[in-house]
């Protein structure tokens, strides 16, 4: 069955396409994208993501929609809709570099237009750190396209990781940051912050989720402690408990990180989600368990998590290893119900608008 999987999507993506065009005008938006990029409507995308979620479900797996995938262009995209369809994630949002453009997602999406959820550029590169207001132009004219799902992943306060060493802080409630979280406003795309939970800047992040409550964000990485010392408040359940109470308006992705990892900058364990034995069952699987409190936090704010790989070509060759941890850490423990949500359904309302059906 493996071996029918790629003409199963070419197919799929043909159909979609003829449908696209036969049925659904393109939409009259002032922003016309490049005219090599086909202008496949926004209903027939959503048809076929739906469709690619429910043939998953059919198999008796749990489908899963990837919200953080950093996407460069290193590797072929085949590569990526392989990993795909052998871990059952069903669609990824495709967030790219800010050096190619966000239209770049256009064409991919194009290409695998079940699979591919295209996504803004990220916010991670000299252009946005050097504060060039000449790219939240460009990025407001793209999301108010109407041909976008979400908006990349935007960097406040970042760390030195496994693979890069940026270690920056372009603040939370920054003139850059004040137009990025306007623009999520006015166009519903669901925004992905970057933001090490330092206790000391977390005021900063408070400030914009109260000046903006209409904008949907999603904060990276939660159950994550880099620095036990500076994050007291947001890496316990209780802390994050208190935000979700605060500010409807925020979600957060789980961290990837594998039990019992340890940060390159601080080398202190970083993956607080898991009880885990690094004794046992070697270095590269620890016995490990989700944390029971966290558990509980999951289980009583299922609508406020969403899965994210964070996989970029880096870290690709962990990309299985990511979504087994969290279907066989995180997933499998939860009630059938909290697991559909936080695996696609609460990443389809972001991305659609409404909920799954």
């Amino acid at each position: 069955m493996k071996g029918l999987l790629p003409l199963r999507r070419a197919l799929a993506a043909c159909l979609l396409s003829v449908l696209a065009l036969l049925f659904c005008p393109a939409p009259n938006h002032a922003e016309t994208p490049p005219a090599s990029v086909p202008s496949t409507d926004r209903a027939a995308l959503l048809a076929g993501y739906a469709a690619e979620i429910r043939r998953i479900q059919a198999t008796g797996e749990l489908p899963i929609i990837d919200v953080e995938h950093h996407w460069g262009g290193k590797l072929e995209l085949s590569a990526l809709l392989d990993r795909m369809d052998r871990n059952g994630v069903a669609l990824t949002w495709l967030g790219q570099n800010e050096k190619h453009g966000s239209a770049h997602a256009l064409a991919d999406a194009a290409k695998y237009p079940g699979r591919i959820v295209p996504a803004t550029i990220h916010g991670d590169g000299p252009r946005w750190h050097g504060r060039d207001m000449t790219l939240l132009d460009e990025l407001a004219a793209d999301a108010k396209t109407g041909r976008y799902f979400a908006l990349g992943e935007f960097e406040a306060r970042h760390y030195v990781s496994s693979t890069n060493s940026r270690d920056v802080h372009l603040p939370v409630d920054s003139p850059s940051f004040e137009a990025v979280f306007r623009i999520a406003e006015e166009t519903g795309l669901p925004l992905l912050l970057h933001h090490e939970a330092e206790d000391a800047l977390l005021p900063e992040l408070e400030r914009m989720l109260t000046a903006h409550p209409k904008a949907q964000v999603i904060w990276c990485h939660v159950g994550r402690n880099r620095n036990r010392s500076t994050w007291t408040r947001l890496p316990t359940p209780d802390g994050v408990r208190e935000f979700l109470r605060k500010y409807p308006n925020l979600s957060f992705d789980l961290n990837q990180a594998k039990p019992g990892s340890r940060h390159r900058g601080t080398n202190q364990v970083d993956a607080v989600l898991y009880d885990s034995d690094p004794s046992k069952g070697g270095d590269n699987q620890p016995d490990a368990r989700l944390n029971a409190n966290w558990l509980a936090l999951l289980e009583e704010f299922p609508e406020h998590f969403v899965i994210g790989t964070d996989v970029n070509t880096g870290r690709f060759d962990d990309y299985t290893r990511v979504v087994e941890t969290f279907r066989r850490l995180v997933l499998a423990r939860l009630t059938k119900a909290a697991a559909e949500r936080i695996a696609y359904k609460n990443a389809w309302k972001l991305m659609s608008g409404e909920e799954w059906k």
